[in-house]
Parts: structure tokens; C-alpha cells; sequence
């Protein structure tokens, strides 16, 4: 069996890294990975939750000594000026795990230097070029059709970037700060740089009135902050993730939900695992495959709408535009209301039953509902 990953970007180097891992052992499965060179990695800090780590740990052996994507750890996420009642809040992560920042262009020349997996630079037109029995096409949005993809819901769909050359106040946690016109991230991608990202609605905000705002909130008359770009994006899912039982969608050509909690890397794991399932365990189909990514990707939309449902310190047309956002699951309704009735104690002890699913919505557990809504939680909640 032969499979191709295309595409040089995050989704496409772990799904590679991840397919030629934990088929290591099985010599008559070939895994390569083709990328245009002429397409530059992205420059923006990322962050990951913590199965990306596991698998370069166990894949690379990377640690914190031996460190050569140069990431920062990664406790948590700090709230800023969310909610009504507390104007910092810190989601953490518990105090044995620990996950990562990095500079996606560091952690790919790894993965693509580990030798795992063969690597060809070369230009792509056309599926048939390619002799493989799979084909995973991770090569971003930049050829997307808007007729191909169902929209998620998500009231943020432009964002100002920045960086600066230090590692900001020494943080180890990503900052999610919120503002008049969205929120901003604030990510220590290695020791010596920051990435910042000013998202807003470009509906509600002029792109002036945010980069205004921007420079203003993180006080760039310091010369510290550098603005690079700006972009526009929607939220969306492909409406066929597997094309022919033998073209499967990754990446941002898969889909995208904006950064926050940090979803994206976790999400492209997610779908490597259940792709693998079928391809190489011949234990799943690919229908099964594409509903279990619709119901994982609705349940991240669901649980980052909440942040915008519950609002922030200001009263401003973008708030109140986010604040008349519904989630519509009867599982997260299920899970809101099981936590409201049990201490964070005793949701984070397995041994308890709260009656809703241990295993977690999308990426959260039962326990990640519970600290995030009590540190957020309004008066009129």
C-alpha cells in the first residue's frame, strides 16, 4: 500500500508523521509526502492541547531539554476581560500534562528531516500523478470553493497579525485577551518571539477602526510590536471529506475554526486516527470516518461559541452581535448542566458518575466545562 500526504503544512506533516509512525513496523506500507517548495510555511505562532505532544515525544523524542522546534510550554489558556464578573481567568491544563508553542515552520523541517517517511518537492496539478493507493490533500484553503463547504458557526472572520522580538513577560500560557471588536492572541512561539493576532468581524469593524484598536490596546508607540498582515477567512467544513474512497481532505482544505482554544492540531491527530481506523486497520468505513469528524468539528464550533455566548467586560455592536449566537446540542446542554451540580473535585474523579459521557466533547472534558464556566459565568447565570 502506498500513501501520499500533499502539502508541507501542519496537517500534512503529522498526518504523514503519524501514518509512517505507527506503521513503522510494516514493511509493505509506504508513506511519502509531496510539497511545492515554492509555497512558504506559515510564520504565525501556534499552539497545541496535548495529543500533539505525545506523538512527538513518542514519534521524535522531543522533550524539553532536547528541544529543537524551540517551543515554550504551554499551562493553560489566561482570560482576559471575558465574561462579566471575573476580568481574568485561567483554563488550565492539569498540573501533570503539559503541552507547547512553537513556529509551524520549525516543527515541520523536523518532521520532514526525521526520515520516516519520503519527502519530494514537486508541483501538483492533477490526482492522476499520483500512482498512490491514498491520497491525503493537505495543501490549504488557497483553491477552496465556497459550494464545497458547509459554513461553521463562529462570530469572528478577520484577523490583524503581529509579532515581537521577546518572549512577552515570560508567560508560559497562551493569552486570550478580549476586545472591543473580538479578542487577541498573544502566543510566546519561542524564547525570543511573540506572535499576536487581532481577530474581529470585518462586517461590525472597519479594518482601520481594528488596526487602530490594536495598536492602541498593545501599545505599539513602543516600537516592541511589529504588524505583519492581515486576513480575511471563513469558518467551514467539507462537504465531502473522502473524495472516491481514496482522496481524503486535511488541513485548512478540510476545514478551519478560528484559533481559539487551540484547536486545529489536535483536530488534524483526531483525523489521521479515524482515517487510520479504516485504511489500515480495516476496522471502520469511510462514512463512519466522516460522521465521527462532523459531530467531533460541530462540538468544537459548539464549545467555542460558548466563550462569545457569554460575552466580555465590553458593550460594543461586536458583543452584542456574539452574545445572540444559540448552540443547538442537546450534549452540550446535557454536560452545562451536569457540572452545575457537582464540584470540580468531583468531576475530575473518574470514579464519580455526573451522568454524561467521561470521554469528553470534542476536545474538553466534563472537568474543562466546569473551571472554564466558573470562571467565566455572568451574574445572570
Amino acid at each position: 500500500m502506498k500513501i501520499t500526504v500533499l502539502g508541507r503544512g501542519n496537517a500534512g506533516c503529522l498526518t504523514a508523521l503519524y501514518y509512517s509512525y505507527y506503521t513503522r513496523n510494516q514493511k509493505d506500507i509506504h508513506i511519502e509526502l509531496i510539497h511545492d517548495p515554492d509555497i512558504p510555511p506559515e510564520k504565525v505562532g501556534q499552539a497545541t492541547v496535548l495529543e500533539p505532544p505525545g506523538l512527538l515525544w513518542k514519534a521524535l523524542g522531543i522533550n524539553w531539554y532536547d528541544n529543537p522546534i524551540d517551543a515554550t510550554p504551554k499551562l493553560g489558556i489566561l482570560y482576559e476581560n471575558w465574561g462579566k464578573k471575573n476580568h481574568k481567568f485561567f483554563h488550565p491544563f492539569p498540573l501533570n500534562d503539559i503541552t507547547l508553542h512553537y513556529t509551524p515552520s520549525k516543527l515541520q523541517d523536523v518532521i520532514l528531516e526525521s526520515e520516516y517517511f519520503n519527502v519530494e518537492e514537486k508541483h501538483i496539478n492533477d490526482y492522476n500523478q499520483i500512482d498512490s493507493d491514498f491520497i491525503f490533500d493537505c495543501r490549504g484553503r488557497h483553491t477552496n470553493k465556497q459550494d464545497d463547504y458547509y459554513n461553521l458557526i463562529n462570530p469572528v472572520n478577520s484577523v490583524l497579525l503581529g509579532e515581537s522580538n521577546s518572549k512577552e513577560c515570560d508567560i508560559n500560557w497562551t493569552r486570550a485577551v478580549a476586545t472591543p471588536d473580538g479578542w487577541t492572541f498573544v502566543i510566546p512561539k519561542t524564547t525570543q518571539n511573540t506572535s499576536y493576532g487581532y481577530l474581529y468581524n470585518d462586517k461590525i469593524t472597519s479594518i482601520e477602526e481594528a488596526s487602530a484598536n490594536f495598536e492602541k490596546l498593545f501599545d505599539f508607540s513602543k516600537g516592541e510590536i511589529e504588524k505583519k498582515t492581515s486576513l480575511k477567512f471563513n469558518n467551514y467544513i467539507a462537504k465531502r471529506p473522502i473524495i472516491d474512497d481514496r482522496i481524503i481532505l486535511g488541513g485548512n482544505r478540510l476545514f478551519f475554526l478560528e484559533p481559539l482554544e487551540a484547536t486545529a492540531i489536535q483536530a488534524y491527530l483526531f483525523w489521521a486516527q479515524r482515517t487510520f481506523w479504516w485504511i489500515i486497520d480495516k476496522r471502520s468505513n469511510p462514512n463512519f470516518a466522516t460522521q465521527e469528524l462532523y459531530k467531533y468539528t460541530t462540538q468544537l464550533q459548539n464549545f467555542i461559541l460558548w466563550h462569545y455566548v457569554f460575552g466580555s467586560k465590553y458593550n460594543t455592536p461586536f458583543w452584542r452581535y456574539a452574545q445572540e449566537f444559540t448552540i443547538n446540542d442537546d450534549e452540550f446542554h446535557k454536560i452545562v448542566f451536569a457540572i452545575k451540580k457537582f464540584s470540580l473535585i468531583d468531576i475530575i474523579d473518574d470514579r464519580i458518575d455526573i451522568g454524561v459521557s467521561p470521554h469528553g466533547y470534542g476536545q474538553w472534558m466534563p472537568w474543562s466545562f466546569k473551571n472554564w464556566y466558573e470562571g467565566m459565568k455572568n451574574d445572570k447565570s
